[in-house]
C-alpha cells in the first residue's frame, strides 16, 4: 500500500469514530514578510461530525498591544487542541514552513521565545487536498483548487477572501473580515470532506453522483459514455432478425431519439427540448435536462461546411445562453463528427471545458 492509501484508511477509522476536526487559519502574507514568521490572525477548528465550531481570533481580545493578543490567541489554540488528544485534524495544505502547523509553532516561538506548549502528532494530521488527489486524480480542480472545488460542488461563498485580499485586510487591521473568511473556508472544508466521505464529491473530471445497481456512479461520465457508444448501438440496431425495420440514424432527430432512449436506462426524470430565454434575437431549446442532477445536454452534428471556428462560436453562444436556465449548473455538449469535419477537436474540448461562476461545461467531440 502507498503512503496515501494508508493515510486514507487511517482517516476513515477516525471518521467512523467521529473524531475528526477540520482546521484552517488566516495570516498575513508570507510573500511580503521575509525576516520573521508570519503573524496569525485567526484559527478555526470545526468538529466534522457535530459541526461544533471554535475560533481563535485577534478580534476576541481587548489588549491594545496586537502582539499580546496574538500570543493569547495561540495559547488558547494550543490549550484547545491539547484537550482533544484523540482527535485527527483534517486540513488543506498546512504542511509547509510558511503555512501550516510548523509555521504556527515557529510564530509562537518567535513571539515568546518558548517552544509551542503542544504539537498535534504527525500521525493525526491529514491533508484533504492530497487525499482528494489520490482518490480522484491530482488535477482535480483548476487553481486555486479549494475555491474552484467549492464552485464545482455548488458551495455558496459569501465571505471567503483570496490570499491577496486577506493580506490587505491584515495590513488594514480589519481582522473581523479575516475571521469571517477563515470561518467560511473551514466550513467549505467540512462541506467537501463530508462529500468526500459519502462519495458525492464532484471534481473537474467527475460530476454529480447517480445511484444505479447499488453503486454511486458519475452522472456526467454516464452521459459521455452513452455518447461515445451511440455509434456502436446504432450499428447493432441494423442487425435484426427477418430483416425487420429498425431505427436508421439519418439526421439529428434520429440521434436525439436514440440518445433519449439510452438515457432512460439510467435516469428517471428526463426533460426534453426545454426552452431557454431569448439570445441573439431568438429562442432556443435545450435537447435534454436531467433536473435531479442540474445537467443540460446539447447534441450537435457536424456538416461538411462546418469548421472548428464555427463550431467553437456556436458552443460559446450555447454556453452563455444556458446560464440563464435556473435549474442548470452543468452543461454537456456532445458533438457527433463521424466524417471528421472538425479539425483539432482536442483543442476545442480543452478550451471550452471548465468551471466558471458555479457553472460547469463539458465538451466532447465524437467521431
Amino acid at each position: 500500500m502507498t503512503e496515501l492509501s494508508i493515510k486514507l484508511q487511517e482517516l476513515k477509522q477516525f471518521y467512523r469514530q467521529s473524531q475528526i476536526r477540520v482546521i484552517h487559519y488566516g495570516c498575513e502574507s508570507w510573500f511580503n514578510v521575509k525576516d520573521r514568521p508570519v503573524a496569525v490572525s485567526c484559527i478555526v477548528v470545526i468538529n466534522l461530525a457535530t459541526h461544533e465550531q471554535v475560533s481563535f481570533s485577534l478580534t476576541d481580545y481587548n489588549d491594545e498591544d496586537v502582539t499580546k493578543r496574538e500570543i493569547k490567541l495561540l495559547e488558547d489554540f494550543y490549550k484547545h487542541v491539547k484537550n482533544i488528544p484523540d482527535a485527527a485534524f483534517l486540513h488543506w495544505n498546512m504542511h509547509s514552513s510558511e503555512f501550516g502547523f510548523a509555521a504556527i509553532d515557529k510564530r509562537f516561538k518567535f513571539l515568546t521565545d518558548a517552544e509551542a506548549p503542544y504539537a498535534i502528532p504527525e500521525g493525526k494530521r491529514f491533508d484533504l487536498d492530497a487525499l482528494i488527489g489520490f482518490k480522484y486524480e491530482e488535477n482535480f480542480a483548476d487553481h486555486p483548487k479549494l475555491a474552484t472545488l467549492g464552485t464545482i460542488n455548488n458551495f455558496n461563498k459569501r465571505f471567503a477572501l483570496s490570499g491577496k485580499e486577506e493580506a490587505n485586510k491584515f495590513e488594514a487591521r480589519e481582522y473581523g473580515d479575516i475571521q469571517r473568511s477563515t470561518t467560511e473556508k473551514t466550513q467549505l472544508l467540512v462541506f467537501l470532506a463530508n462529500k468526500f466521505f459519502d462519495g458525492t464529491l464532484e471534481t473537474k473530471h467527475s460530476g454529480p453522483r447517480l445511484r444505479f445497481a447499488n453503486e454511486n456512479l458519475d452522472a456526467i461520465q454516464i452521459v459521455l459514455q452513452i455518447g461515445m457508444r451511440l455509434k456502436t448501438v446504432a450499428r447493432q440496431l441494423k442487425i435484426r432478425r427477418g430483416a425487420r425495420p429498425t431505427l436508421e440514424l439519418e439526421d439529428e432527430y434520429d440521434f436525439q431519439d436514440l440518445f433519449h432512449s439510452l438515457l432512460r436506462i439510467f435516469f428517471d426524470d428526463i426533460r426534453a427540448e426545454e426552452w431557454v430565454p431569448s439570445y441573439a434575437g431568438g429562442h432556443s431549446r435545450i435537447d435534454f435536462i436531467l433536473p435531479a442532477h442540474s445537467v443540460a445536454i446539447e447534441l450537435k452534428h457536424s456538416r461538411p461546411s462546418m469548421n472548428a471556428r464555427e463550431l467553437g462560436d456556436q458552443l460559446i453562444i450555447d454556453i452563455v445562453k444556458y446560464r440563464e436556465h435556473k435549474d442548470v449548473r452543468i452543461l454537456v455538449c456532445l458533438v457527433f463528427d463521424p466524417a471528421g469535419h472538425i479539425s483539432n477537436p482536442v483543442g476545442i474540448e480543452t478550451d471550452l471545458t471548465g468551471v466558471n461562476d458555479n457553472y460547469s461545461v463539458w465538451v466532447k467531440i465524437l467521431n
